[in-house]
């Protein structure tokens, strides 16, 4: 009888209604405990959100303790990088230098006709005038059966170790080419194509057109307005400005200035990285204060009513707030410097009488200006506001070491999601407890019922073939 259903056979109940309504309220608990689960959910997420703002203000504290901020290095630069490109390569002098670019260094090239063949072959490619010559390392290109001139070009190009570039162009007459540019430039750049082992009736002859050697591949330039031009095979140059390695780019009419200069600080770096700082200190208290005035609503329902307000009014997160406010505007001894507002972080200043928003918030400002006249007067006290000096931990030190704090097991976030966590766990293995109960549970109902409807159909059976006995009896009158 498994799997039978007799709902309201003999009794006429609907019984399936009734398991369903039973059921409906077994479901009511798992419901109560999701609920439950969504809003320890919420509060974990708006822990995380929290914790990844931190995490990005630690970056930004750390950032201005790292040695290479506060390295000083040599900077050059060219007028016009569309045609110069210049990199210090180390220890170039201070100054300047004008540099007149006359000629691009190019690439050897070579025209040559091709005639497919029905069998496969292949041709060598060296670099030189000479495969003969000690050294010469050549590159074995296959060609298949009926390849074409399109298809010659495809397998050089593929081949990461071939000396040249090809490309298939078409003359006057419609005719195709394969044009082999070297992968190199200047006068050595070079190369030869050795056809032997093309397949029979098949050809790569050389035809002369398209054909550049020798030393005009060479580029040329003047530096320091020098009468002779100097010449170079390549386009990136080391050896004409010592210690700066050139990359000639383009052609120009008239000399263009080279400036180095002496090893200084990169200001503007540090400016970004200190505004970087207090964007990052600020987001920490946008998203901590958005999360402590949203209202939660205990008479929630859907999805959204439940995760709000997780974190409304958090004890916890206002006093993490007003502690990063202090550790922001804290006093410093023995390192030149007080505080951050010598560089220019402060509070908002009042509009009038009115305290503006920013400063109820607890936000603070940035005047770039003020961190410049301090990286004028003394750029190394700005250094160590922020590295420390001696025994004297910095500024980002500190800093670094209140998130740790807060993000450690102990803290006001992470121990608290770990325990959103252990909880969460909990709700699942509740929730799949439920389910396995409400399972067995309908199971044994419907069996329940299919009895009871079976023992009366029985009963209603009986009842009427005793009936029929009776209604059979002769009369007794």
């Amino acid at each position: 009888m498994a799997g039978i259903s007799l709902t309201g056979m003999a009794s006429g109940l609907d019984t399936d209604s009734i398991i369903s309504q039973l059921m409906a309220l077994e479901q009511n608990k798992v419901v109560a405990v999701q609920m439950r689960q969504v809003k320890v959910q919420a509060h974990k997420d708006d822990l995380s959100a929290i914790k990844t703002k931190l995490d990005a203000f630690k970056s930004a504290a750390a950032a201005l303790s790292d040695t290479a901020t506060w390295k000083a290095t040599q900077t050059t630069s060219s007028a016009d990088p569309t045609k110069l490109d210049v990199a210090l390569l180390g220890g170039a002098g201070i100054g300047g230098h004008t540099l007149q670019i006359d000629k691009l260094a190019s690439s050897a090239q070579h025209g040559f006709t091709y005639t497919p063949s029905a069998t496969a072959g292949s041709f060598d490619l060296y670099y030189g005038s000479d495969p003969l010559a000690t050294g010469a390392s050549k590159v074995t290109v296959s060609v298949a059966a009926n390849a074409t001139a399109s298809d010659v070009a495809t397998a050089i190009n593929a081949n990461e170790n071939a000396p040249v570039y090809a490309a298939v162009i078409k003359d006057a007459s419609n005719n195709e080419r394969i044009v082999f540019s070297s992968r190199k430039t200047g006068q050595s750049s070079d190369f030869t194509v050795d056809p032997a082992a093309m397949g029979a009736g098949s050809s790569i002859v050389e035809d002369g057109t398209y054909s550049r050697t020798g030393t005009t591949l060479n580029a040329s330039f003047k530096l320091d307005g020098e009468a002779v031009a100097r010449t170079s095979e390549s386009n990136i140059v080391d050896n004409a400005i010592p210690g700066v390695r050139l990359t000639l780019k383009g052609i120009t009419a008239s000399p263009m200035s080279v400036t180095t200069t002496a090893a200084a600080i990169d200001t503007a770096g540090v400016g970004k990285k200190v505004q970087a700082l207090v964007d990052a200190y600020n987001a920490v208290v946008t998203a901590t204060r958005a999360q402590l005035t949203e209202k939660n609503d205990p008479k929630a329902t859907t999805t959204s009513g439940l995760q709000a307000g997780s974190l409304f009014g958090d004890s916890g997160l206002t006093s993490m707030l007003g502690q990063m406010k202090s550790q922001m505007t804290q006093v410093v001894t023995g390192l030149g410097l007080t505080s951050l507002a010598d560089i220019g972080i402060t509070i908002p200043k009042s509009t009038g009488a009115a305290v503006t928003q920013e400063a109820k918030d607890g936000k603070l400002t940035f005047d770039s200006t003020v961190l410049t006249t301090a990286l004028n007067t003394d750029w190394t006290k700005v250094r160590d506001l922020f590295t420390g000096k001696g025994a004297t931990k910095g500024v980002s030190s500190l800093l670094t070491g209140f998130v740790d704090k807060q993000t450690s097991t102990s803290g006001v976030l992470t121990g608290r999601m770990a325990s959103d966590d252990t909880t969460l766990k909990d709700f699942t293995a509740q929730i799949t407890k439920l389910n396995d109960r409400m399972t067995s549970t309908q199971a044994r109902l419907k069996a329940q019922f299919t009895a009871m409807e079976t023992a009366l159909n029985q009963s209603q059976t009986q009842q009427a073939w005793l009936t029929s006995q009776i209604s059979s009896l002769p009369s007794l009158r």
